[in-house]
């Protein structure tokens, strides 16, 4: 196997994550964007899901963060 195909594997967990946090984001600002139209609450569904958004993707950095640092230590 290549160099650059090495590179590629070692890569893929940080890219997926960076798919995961920007997908969380736009599910849950897009959710609350939409609920606010059918509820007529501007903007409250729209910051809440901006910020269960964050809180999620934050939750979800400590988890991978955590985890990354028991495997390097095997």
């Amino acid at each position: 196997m290549s160099n650059w195909q090495n590179s590629i594997r070692e890569a893929s967990p940080y890219l997926s994550l960076g798919a995961q946090v920007a997908m969380t984001m736009v599910a849950f600002v897009v959710g609350g964007y939409f609920l606010d139209r059918f509820l007529e609450t501007t903007p409250w569904f729209l910051l809440a899901g901006a910020i269960f958004g964050m809180v999620c993707i934050f939750v979800r950095l400590i988890h991978v963060a955590n985890t990354s640092g028991e495997v390097n230590k095997q």
